[in-house]
């Protein structure tokens, strides 16, 4: 097996499961998002077979991913919010555990991260996508730039405005 081969293999067993949730989290089908996953993985297979090479597979994989969401979007536009939110909410519940770990104090951590992902539905996409990067997916601030082609600096003012934002969406009005 060559080095590519080997390197494709180690970052698709690495990251098919983050970029699955990332997918999922954003897009209101399940199956759309495995089918978009498995896209991103045959398009930078394609790009590597060409002889081209991936410096970092995690930005890269996400920068596709990215990019394969756009165009979804693009595609359909007419979806409600209602209809994104009753999705997320069952793609919530499909990733409980249903062993002993589900328990009183996580269902209150799961009802305030759900809420939480209502909120987020809310948030301009701009700001949505730096704070899912961030704070589900764990990329740093440097990574994040990779894969939305933006500097550090302005994913950085992105995170802390969406946070703002953020916060004040799920402060109890008075």
């Amino acid at each position: 097996m060559t080095d590519t081969n080997k390197e494709f293999e180690q970052a698709f067993e690495a990251h098919t499961d983050e970029l699955f949730r990332h997918a999922s989290l954003r897009l209101p089908e399940r199956e759309r998002a495995v089918e978009l996953v498995q896209e991103t993985f045959m398009r930078v297979w394609e790009y590597v077979a060409r002889g081209n090479e991936v410096r970092e597979y995690r930005p890269f994989l996400f920068r596709t991913l990215r990019h394969l969401i756009i165009d979804e979007y693009r595609k359909h536009k007419t979806v409600s919010l209602e209809g994104m939110m009753l999705a997320e909410d069952e793609s919530v519940e499909r990733l409980l555990p249903t062993d002993d770990t589900n328990t009183f104090e996580a269902a209150v951590e799961r009802f305030e991260g759900k809420r939480v992902l209502q909120v987020l539905a809310e948030l301009p996409d701009l700001y949505r996508e730096v704070l899912l990067l961030r704070y589900v997916e764990g990329m740093s601030p440097q990574e994040i730039s990779v894969v939305l082609d933006e500097s550090e600096n302005v994913v950085s003012v992105r995170i802390h405005r969406g946070l703002k934002k953020l916060k004040v969406l799920l402060e109890p009005e008075s």
